[in-house]
Order: C-alpha cells, then sequence, then structure tokens
C-alpha cells in the first residue's frame, strides 16, 4: 500500500514547575504545571489555524449544484479520477508545506480542501440510478472514506504532542488503504460496464462475463466456478442448486456488479425461488408442459432480438426522439415477452392463478403483469416493467422530447423522465433474469436439468463450436478443436494441467445440437493423449430422472457403462457389483413386493452391463424374497453379502 509521511516539529521550553523540557504551551507532563500565556509556538499555531479553516470547509454539508443533478453517471468515473490523479498529490504536498507552516502551504492546504468538496459534490449530485449503481455508490464510499482521510490528517496538524499526531496520522493511512481498495472497485466496475456498453458481439459479451466471473470468483476454471457459485447461492437460496447452477449465478453476479442493483437481484432471486419452491405440483406440470417450454425460450429469443434492434437504432439514431423509441421497444419486449410468461409462473405457483398454462398463454400480458404486480406475495417481483410504456408504445400514444417520454392514457398523462426510462429496462431486465435464474433453480431440483436450455444460445447467436471453445477455454484448456459430423462430433483440447474429462464432458454436452448421438473427447497432454467417448442419449435419461432418487443413480450408472476411457470401460465390474450389492442388502428389511420391484431394476441394470454373475446373483435374492428360507438362494445372497466390500476406486482422472 502507498503510505504518505510528513514531518512536524513541536517546539520545547523548560518547565519552571520541574525543570524538565516539554512542549511549549501544553500542561507539564511530570508535575502537572499549567502554561504561561506568553508560552506561543508561532509555527505550531501557524499549521493549527490552516488545519482549522481547512477541516471548517471540509466539514460543510454537500450543497446540491446550481444546474441539479448532473445525470451523466457514465462521464463522472473519467472525470473524478482525472482530477483525482494530480489532486492526490497537491493534497500532500500541501500537508507537508502546511506542517512547517509556511504562508503557501495554508493557502495551498485550504485550495486542496476546497477542490476536493467540488469532486464530492460531483459524485453526491450525480444520479444513481441504473446501469451504473454499483459505480456511483463506491464512488460515494470512497468520497466518504477521503473524507475521512483529509480529516485525519487535518487532526494529526492540529495534534499537541507527537504522540496524538502519530495517532491521527495512522488512522489517515488506514482510510487510505481503504480509498485505495474502493478505487479499484471503482475501476472493475467502470470497466465491466464499459465493456458490455461498447461490445455488439455475443460470443464476446459471454467471454467477458465468463472471465469476469472467473476472477470475481478467484478461480481458474468454470468446474471451480460452479463450487463457488453454488455455495453462494446456497447463501441466497438456502439450496445449492444442481450442477450448473452455479455459473449461471456467477455470470448473473457479474451482470448485477456492472449493470444492475446487487442487492436487489439477489433478494428477488431468493423471493422468486421461495415461491416457485413453495407449489413443487404447480412447478413440475409446468415444467412438464411443453408449450410452456417453448412459450420460455421464445420470450427469451423475442428479449435479445429486441435488445440487439434498439442496440442498433440506438448506434444509428440522428435524433434522440429514435433512441427514445428504441428503449421503449426494449421495454415492449420485456412485457410480451419473458414478463408475461415469467408472471404466468409466479401467478401459477403462488397459487392467485389455477387454470392450466395453455389456458392463461393466451391472456393479456399487461393484465398477467399487473395481477402479478399486485399480488402481495409477489410485491417488488417484476418491478421494471411499466405497462403504460409497452401499451404506448404499442398503440402509438407516446410524444418524445428532450426531458422525456410523455404517454397518453384514457384518464390522463403521464411523463417519464429519460433517465427513469433507462433505470426501469434495466430494473426491467434484472427482475427477469433474477426470476428467470430462480425458474431455472427451482425445475433444475425437480430433475428438469436441462429446462429451456437445448439450443438455446444457437438462438441467442452463438454456435455450438463456439460456447465449446468457450466452456473449455475457461476451464484451463487451450487450443480446443471441434470436428462436427452428421451424428459423430469429435472434440480435442490440449491441457498441462491434471484433466478431469469426464467432468469436463458435461460440460460439452449441453451445447451439442440435438440430431448428435455420439461425442469423443481427446485430451492431448505432456504424456500422450486420451480419449472418452460414448453416446449422448443415456446422459439425456440421467438429465430427466428425479433429482436425488434411486431412478437417477441408474441412470448415471448405466450412462458411465455406455462411455469408454481409451477404448476400456470407465466403469469397472467391481463398481457395479459393490453399488448393486449394497442397495440389494437394504432390501432385505423391506417388504416382499416393494424390494422385488427394486430388485428387478438392478437386475434390469446387471444386464445392461453383461454381467451374467450378477444376474445369477441377483435372481437368486429376488427368490429368497419371495420364497423365504425354502428359496434355496444361500450360494447367491452369500456372493451378494461378498460383493458388498469389493475394493472400488475411481481411476485419477475421473
Amino acid at each position: 500500500m502507498t503510505s504518505y509521511a510528513f514531518k512536524l516539529s513541536f517546539s520545547q521550553i523548560s518547565c519552571s514547575g520541574c525543570g524538565i523540557s516539554r512542549i511549549r504551551g501544553i500542561i507539564c507532563p511530570d508535575c502537572g504545571r499549567s502554561p504561561q500565556p506568553w508560552e506561543i509556538d508561532t509555527a505550531g499555531r501557524a499549521r493549527r489555524e490552516a488545519a482549522t479553516e481547512a477541516r471548517k470547509l471540509l466539514a460543510q454539508p454537500v450543497a446540491p449544484l446550481p444546474t441539479g443533478l448532473l445525470g451523466v453517471p457514465e462521464t463522472l468515473h473519467a472525470a473524478l479520477f482525472k482530477r483525482l490523479a494530480t489532486w492526490h498529490s497537491g493534497f500532500f504536498t500541501a500537508v507537508a508545506q502546511a506542517a512547517q507552516a509556511t504562508e503557501r502551504g495554508a493557502a495551498d492546504l485550504k485550495a486542496c480542501v476546497v477542490e476536493f468538496t467540488e469532486l464530492r459534490a460531483m459524485v453526491h449530485n450525480t444520479d444513481a440510478r441504473r446501469p451504473l449503481i454499483v459505480l456511483l455508490t463506491t464512488l460515494r464510499e470512497l468520497a466518504a472514506e477521503l473524507t475521512s482521510m483529509i480529516d485525519a490528517y487535518l487532526a494529526a496538524l492540529l495534534a499537541s504532542t507527537p504522540l496524538e499526531a502519530q495517532k491521527h496520522g495512522a488512522q489517515a493511512q488506514s482510510h487510505l488503504d481503504r480509498a485505495a481498495e474502493l478505487i479499484k472497485t471503482a475501476n472493475t466496475a467502470a470497466d465491466g460496464a464499459d465493456l458490455l456498453a461498447a461490445e455488439r458481439d455475443t460470443a464476446r459479451i459471454q467471454t467477458i462475463l465468463l472471465a469476469r466471473a472467473l476472477r470475481t470468483y478467484e478461480v481458474s476454471d468454470l468446474l471451480a466456478l460452479d463450487a463457488a457459485a453454488r455455495d453462494q447461492l446456497q447463501d441466497i437460496t438456502s439450496s445449492p442448486g444442481v450442477n450448473g447452477s452455479g455459473v449461471m449465478l456467477a455470470i448473473g453476479q457479474v451482470l448485477a456488479q456492472s449493470i444492475f442493483d446487487p442487492e436487489r437481484f439477489r433478494e428477488v432471486m431468493r423471493l422468486a425461488y421461495d415461491v416457485f419452491r413453495s407449489n413443487p405440483e404447480a412447478l413440475r406440470a409446468l415444467a412438464q408442459e411443453p408449450v410452456f417450454e417453448s412459450d420460455f425460450k421464445r420470450a427469451l429469443h423475442e428479449l435479445f432480438d429486441g435488445s440487439m434492434e434498439a442496440v442498433h437504432a440506438v448506434d444509428h439514431a440522428t435524433h434522440s426522439r429514435q433512441a427514445g423509441r428504441a428503449l421503449l421497444g426494449i421495454a415492449m419486449a420485456q412485457v410480451e415477452g419473458p414478463g408475461q410468461v415469467i408472471a404466468s409462473a409466479l401467478l401459477l405457483a403462488c397459487g392467485r392463478k389455477t387454470a392450466a398454462y395453455t389456458n392463461l398463454r393466451h391472456k393479456n400480458a399487461t393484465e398477467l403483469i399487473t395481477a402479478a404486480q399486485q399480488e402481495p406475495g409477489l410485491h417488488g417481483l417484476l418491478d421494471g416493467l411499466d405497462n403504460d410504456l409497452r401499451t404506448g408504445r404499442a398503440h402509438a400514444l407516446v410524444h418524445y422530447d428532450d426531458a422525456g417520454v410523455v404517454i397518453e392514457r384514457k384518464k390522463n398523462t403521464r411523463t417519464v423522465a429519460w433517465r427513469d426510462v433507462i433505470d426501469g429496462v434495466f430494473q426491467g431486465y434484472e427482475s427477469i433474469h433474477a426470476c428467470q435464474l430462480a425458474l431455472w433453480q427451482a425445475v433444475g431440483e425437480l430433475g428438469f436439468t436441462n429446462f429451456a436450455t437445448e439450443d438455446l444460445w444457437g438462438a441467442l447467436g452463438l454456435t455450438p463450436e463456439q460456447m465449446i471453445t468457450m466452456m473449455l477455454e475457461n476451464s484451463s484448456y487451450q487450443d480446443v478443436a471441434v470436428t462436427p459430423g452428421e451424428r459423430h462430433w469429435k472434440v480435442e483440447a490440449r491441457t498441462e494441467s491434471a484433466p478431469a474429462p469426464s467432468a469436463h464432458v458435461a460440460l460439452i454436452r449441453p451445447h451439442l445440437p440435438g440430431h448428435v448421438d455420439e461425442l469423443s473427447f481427446t485430451v492431448h497432454q505432456e504424456d500422450g493423449f486420451h480419449t472418452l467417448a460414448g453416446p449422448l442419449a443415456p446422459w439425456h435419461e440421467f438429465a430427466t430422472a428425479p433429482q436425488d432418487s434411486e431412478a437417477k443413480m441408474m441412470a448415471y450408472l448405466r450412462a458411465q457403462l455406455s462411455w469408454t476411457y481409451d477404448n476400456a470401460p470407465v466403469l469397472s465390474t467391481h463398481h457395479v457389483r459393490r453399488w448393486t450389492a449394497l442397495q440389494a442388502a437394504q432390501t432385505m428389511d423391506q417388504a416382499p413386493a416393494e424390494a422385488i420391484t427394486r430388485l428387478r431394476s438392478f437386475r434390469d441394470l446387471a444386464k445392461f452391463a453383461g454381467d451374467d454373475e450378477l444376474v445369477w446373483a441377483l435372481t437368486g435374492v429376488i427368490r429368497h424374497k419371495r420364497l423365504g428360507k425354502t428359496s434355496q438362494a444361500t450360494a447367491e445372497l452369500s456372493r451378494m453379502h461378498s460383493w458388498c466390500s469389493l475394493p472400488a476406486v475411481l481411476p485419477e482422472w475421473f
């Protein structure tokens, strides 16, 4: 950390009471004798007068600027830091000169404090709204920290003893260190907003979001990112979600820190998740309804397309009216697209609506969103979705002027300032994204882990090759090569770290086209190359099996049994026999009907694995559950018991 130091001189005099040397003008610390009226430290008095005058200026409340709110937060960061770069060196020079009681030091100190109060007023008089709430909040914290730092340095100049001055100097350094951290945070927020605002390529935007998420969570790859963000997901929703939930949250957090209100984003996500999880029957019915999934995906596509059209319109606008129309176009897309679909899901989950979704989807979008916004149990979840902007834009009842948007309504006219329009559009995105993540998490926990994700990125302008490359490059792989085939895709990559191909294949699978049946993933390392390959259908069955169920575990085993690593089975016979034997042992305490149903499913798994000995043993256990002691299944039961303790260590690469 940068530190600054300056010298303070204190004039000494012999105490007339005890004769020791003490600082002029203070009570003797040894005998307690008061100083004489004629004891004057000229230099000390001069620096204290300079510090007192500067402190009065610093303590003045922040007054509104004559022109009111600046309303240009996107230019504030650059303007503020450009002035701070020269201000801070001038301030410390002025403090050092004032410490030596020079006339120029006193004048420069006053000028520096006056300039700082102007900078502070710039920050406090700038409108703190989306998309730069985080930046403005950080800059205001920075202004407060710098105020405390200046005050502590002035207190050091006012100190009557060296020890007191050192104490205030240490406090000032602490505030300076904190200010340095806030400057870094402000730069990160500004850079993130600038990158997202300037970028037009969808693949680049996604790459930026993933890269910033990895830096934010201080992890090296997407698997570690998912784990770290799922810990945070646990804090937000009291549930870690399913695999992949963490990455989605991490990207959402990057967006929140760049263009949303992070606290509200997390709170909306928490509340929406509670609503969805409160009615699992309704949520399961929704997730199983094909038209709901297609509506959900279509709504996201429409919002994306509408946003891209708006960006194009703003980029090429020759009049503010055209930019205004583009913003209202986004507001309309929010209401008619994902707003309508998410409002329907929330209304069904909270019990406000009971009609089938197939009927509800034909209702008017503004009616559904109004119902959701008025429902006490959904309060605040869809803030930012403005029915007036949607209706006015759709029916040409909007006029644009320099101040904002004028909307004609049946009963009255509503004027919305441009800063409120912009803030509202981003708040709408914030609400939609938070509710979307909550919905994905809730349906994923019901077993619908691929809900509305198939071909999603393709509809948003990203090819499967781009997504696969992006995922692997953000997981410590280089030289990624994707070779598409009619039914069989091949992916190759190089890594210098210990690979986890089985886990990384899980990152690839969601981005393969639906017609692909088989995948081969080859990893090149120093010792050569290794290939993990197999069919995709078993993994689709695994994805749709109920979460935390025996059926899901069996689907997982079938999927792993279908795959090979360097042409050898991924799972050994020992793994399947040990797991099956342990499960079969549990059936001994179950009723025969329930036990036999489970045992038959285990035998089907054994047949799938081609393990005739395991099939034989399970047939004997089934006979034993039916006939009891007369089953003559002693050998089979003994063999199953011995398999409960088989060694089944997974290979290092797994």
